[in-house]
């Protein structure tokens, strides 16, 4: 019976060893250091795009406007490193209502035609992000001050502080020239302090302050054949060639990211105050906005929704109507709600529906609007 044992013995001695070994060579294994693999050069190629039905009536001096507006902007860029890239991007626009309405209706798009709106070389050196040529505004504001669709000529710069754990302070600095595309030669100078606490995905705080310096130029009233210029709704000079006030502009952002269960939610509030103010617009106090936003949600997978509520209070020269957001009709002098529901359909692509309802401050009654959309994101 001894004699019969042995060989067991023997094998179960021998898968121990084995064992050992295994275990040692693995453990030596995680001794080695990790080599990332080495950056290699790549191009890269991005789109988005835009489908709209937009329908707004209640319109005081007009018929009601029902439209469709059909945008795509692909961009193509080059991975040098992790630190510089170059890139490009086209945009192709197709719409129901010609380019002649496009400032009668103050749009800050062309409806039909394709050009090249975006092309910029990006470095980061150490904590810094240098960005040259035209390029999406590297600042945070509300788009009730700027559009972000628009593309802007000129030179930015932004460094990274990380003053504590979960803690940091973002200084950027930005000189613009000519934003937009209708024979604008404005210059503008932008500086932001931004100091962010916590964590996305817990709890963030955002603080920011922001001096905005306008210098405007060929902003007229009006074309030479009579259509409406990048004006809008400011007060224009006693010639009716140029605005009226400076705008030296001063906005100051808070927002706060938090959880409601597994829901994502944000709630931001932005306040400006133009010390440019002249004239008339000086003597009536015309230079103060607000927005308060409400946001439920996220869009960018599949089954995620997004639920919306912002409010705007707008006078004539807080801001330069030629820039901010034109998802809302009036650009100043104005009060209004917004209400909106997305639902993300198809990986980085959703379906939003949004109601808008805008007061002009000197008028009583109210327009409406509602905008049908569908969003391919980058």
């Amino acid at each position: 019976m001894r004699r019969g044992k042995a060989p067991t013995r023997l094998r179960a001695a021998g898968v121990a060893l084995l064992a050992v070994s295994a275990a040692v060579s693995a453990a030596a294994q995680e001794d080695v250091p990790f080599e990332l693999p080495a950056f290699k050069p790549h191009f890269t190629l991005q789109w988005d795009g835009l489908a709209r039905f937009d329908y707004i009536y209640n319109l005081r001096f007009r018929p009601d406007i029902i439209r469709g507006r059909f945008e795509v902007r692909p961009e193509i860029g080059y991975q040098f490193s992790d630190r510089f890239r170059i890139g490009v991007r086209a945009v192709f626009d197709d719409g129901t209502d010609k380019n002649t309405a496009n400032a009668r209706n103050f749009d800050n798009y062309r409806s039909r035609g394709e050009t090249v709106e975006r092309y910029y070389l990006e470095a980061k050196p150490g904590d810094f992000i240098v960005t040259v040529g035209a390029f999406g505004l590297p600042v945070a504001a509300s788009e009730m001050l700027w559009d972000h669709d628009i593309q802007t000529p000129g030179a930015a710069v932004s460094y990274f502080w990380n003053a504590a754990p979960e803690s940091s302070v973002t200084f950027s600095g930005a000189f613009l020239y000519g934003p937009q595309s209708q024979g604008d030669h404005t210059r503008i100078g932008v500086g932001q302090v931004i100091w962010s606490l916590g964590d996305i995905s817990r709890l963030a705080l955002q603080v920011g302050a922001a001096f905005w310096y306008f210098d405007p130029d060929d902003l007229k009233l009006f074309f030479a054949d009579g259509r409406p210029n990048l004006i809008r709704q400011n007060y224009p000079n006693s010639s009716l060639d140029g605005l009226l006030s400076n705008y030296r502009i001063l906005d100051g952002n808070v927002r706060v990211t938090f959880w409601i269960g597994r829901i994502p939610a944000f709630v931001g509030i932005d306040a400006l105050t133009n010390f440019g103010l002249r004239g008339e617009a000086k003597r009536e106090g015309a230079g103060q906005a607000v927005e308060t936003n409400l946001t439920l949600g996220r869009v960018g997978t599949r089954g995620d929704w997004r639920f919306f509520y912002i409010f705007q209070y707008v006078e004539q020269d807080a801001l330069i109507g030629a820039y901010n957001t034109d998802d809302w009709w009036f650009h100043t002098w104005y009060r209004g709600h917004r209400v909106g529901l997305a639902y993300t359909f198809l990986p980085s692509a959703f379906l939003q529906g949004s109601f808008m309802v805008q007061q002009r401050l000197d008028r009583q009654g109210w327009l409406n609007r509602i905008l049908i959309d569908v969003v391919k994101m980058f």
